[in-house]
């Protein structure tokens, strides 16, 4: 009667163990899974952010320098209509002397003659030199907008390459925290496994067949962990041989959705 009594309580201990590894087992899915989502939706919201900002940066960068370039045209122009109009009002001036000088010149002897033709070759000098004069500051402030152009377009490429090896730095971060997670994961479904080594792409295959019940093809689930489905091949045939995925037809489900 003691045997039988002692060996009944084993086998309670027996059975109640089993159930307690078995409700561990399903917690530790759950937490995966949540992990999983998780990881995805930061993933997902850090890529939205990343192109809206890109796309942001993009579009303000085109405005400026947009804006910028309006500005020096518009200023060239100014510029080339002033120097015109003083060039037209100048050779007027000068035509009205010659003009008048010509006159003069008509009405008065030789020497006057030779006097006039010698203002007229130093107002001539004159006019060339405001000539010459206007377009040395006209090229001079040309090429100052030029170069503060230049500057300008050089910081502002120098402080959106900062910005986006920034982001990079941030991006590979993350991603090596991710990687970091996994074999976490991995070394923890070890141990809880009695020290069998679980490929890392078992692990992802199961997350992705237990978040979908309905069941989904080796193409489906090579496109949501980002590889080829030949990549999975072994994987997938490993789960199946160890009964804790299920296959019908081209579709891989979980065990408990039986």
């Amino acid at each position: 009667m003691g045997i039988a009594a002692g060996i009944k309580d084993i086998t309670q201990d027996i059975a109640s163990s089993y159930e307690a590894r078995i409700a561990e087992v399903g917690r530790l899915k759950t937490e995966a899974k949540e992990m999983l989502s998780y990881f995805h939706a930061s993933h997902g919201e850090m890529s939205s952010g990343l192109r809206r900002g890109l796309a942001q940066a993009k579009a303000k960068m085109g405005t400026e320098v947009r804006t910028m370039r309006n500005g020096f045209q518009t200023s060239h122009k100014e510029m080339g209509l002033a120097l015109g109009q003083d060039l037209a009002e100048h050779t007027q001036s000068v035509r009205g002397k010659v003009a008048k000088m010509r006159q003069e010149i008509g009405a008065s002897h030789r020497d006057m003659s030779t006097k006039l033709r010698k203002d007229l070759t130093q107002g001539v000098r004159a006019g060339k030199s405001e000539v010459k004069a206007m377009r040395n500051g006209f090229r001079t402030a040309h090429n100052k907008m030029g170069t503060q152009l230049r500057k300008d377009l050089a910081s502002y490429d120098r402080s959106i390459k900062s910005a986006v090896s920034g982001i990079r730095q941030e991006m590979i971060a993350d991603l090596r925290e991710a990687r970091t997670t996994w074999q976490e994961l991995a070394s923890n479904m070890q141990a809880k496994r009695g020290g069998v080594v679980v490929p890392e792409y078992e692990i992802k295959m199961l997350a992705a067949i237990d978040e979908h019940p309905e069941g989904m093809t080796l193409a489906g689930i090579a496109d949501s962990l980002g590889v080829a489905p030949i990549v999975l091949g072994r994987a997938v045939k490993s789960l199946v041989d160890k009964a804790e995925i299920r296959k019908e037809e081209k579709l891989y489900f979980p065990v408990s959705a039986e």
